[in-house]
């Protein structure tokens, strides 16, 4: 076999397979995540790499954000006011668990031998692999002290649905979680989560962990996956603000148009 053909073989088996390290994440910075009955919380909009001390890690343009809610401690949908390209404001009127989601417009991307493309498989020529991608945040506000409608439901397709009310959580105890998927518990799906401003050391080994159980180890603090009934408990050594990232990727039902979806979903979290 002649080397050009190794090598096009080559750089095909890396693109198939090769899952990027640096995907872009979408996350939500309430100011309060336990605010009072009656005040206006500044929610902003992370954006990047990583999840920094300031919560911010890249600019964000002024289209980023397709959509933004809020459901209400009664199940309602209520607005939220937008301030600035990176910062919405909501009122909080009543006791309860506000459920906010974000999300970026989705759209395709198709890999060739030549690199990434944006289109799928009917639009690029010399396609190899097809990514129909869905980057999205959620985050949960617990105002007046009260965690009714914690489990409210989202439009979000991928979602994590906290079992214990956040604001019970103290440092060096665990976050209790079901990951849902079309509304239907995931099993074995992978979760990290970082605290704000964790930077990752070079010679951190990785471990592996029992399904539901997070541990410590590799490129984040914790690294684990969801057990048979799709729920998670995730560890959390310090107070702060602490970054959920899921990540599911299933084949997408027509291969001649695409080949799988990747959906990377945020939650975060406050643990005082």
């Amino acid at each position: 076999m002649k080397k050009p053909l190794l090598f096009t073989i080559a750089t095909i088996l890396l693109l198939v397979f090769s899952i990027p390290a640096g995907a872009h994440m979408l996350w939500l910075n309430p100011m309060e995540y336990y605010p009072a009955v009656g005040s206006t919380v500044d929610i902003g909009i992370g954006w990047g790499h990583t999840y920094p001390a300031e919560r911010t890690d890249q600019e964000v343009k002024a289209d980023r954000v397709e959509a933004i809610t809020a459901i209400d401690p009664d199940g309602r949908t209520v607005p939220l006011v937008q301030a600035a390209a990176d910062r919405y404001q909501l009122k909080i009127e009543k006791a309860g668990a506000y459920v906010v989601t974000a999300r970026i417009k989705p759209g395709f991307f198709t890999m060739t031998p030549d690199g990434r493309k944006w289109g799928d498989k009917k639009e690029i020529a010399n396609a190899v692999n097809c990514t129909n991608f869905h980057i999205e945040a959620k985050a949960v506000l617990i105002a007046g002290g009260d965690a009714k409608n914690l489990d409210a439901g989202s439009d979000q397709a991928l979602t994590l649905v906290p079992l214990t009310d956040p604001g019970a959580i103290k440092a060096g105890g665990t976050f209790a979680a079901t990951v849902l998927y079309n509304n239907q518990p995931l099993a074995d799906a992978p979760l990290k989560a970082v605290y704000a401003g964790f930077e990752p050391k070079k010679e951190d080994g990785h471990k592996t962990s029992d399904k539901g159980h997070s541990h410590s180890g590799g490129h984040y603090p914790v690294e684990t996956r969801t057990d048979a009934q799709g729920r998670v408990e995730i560890s959390v050594d310090r107070p702060g603000y602490w970054l959920v990232i899921l990540s599911h990727k299933p084949d997408y039902p027509d291969r001649d148009i695409c080949d799988e979806y990747m959906y990377n979903v945020t939650y975060t979290l406050e643990v005082r």
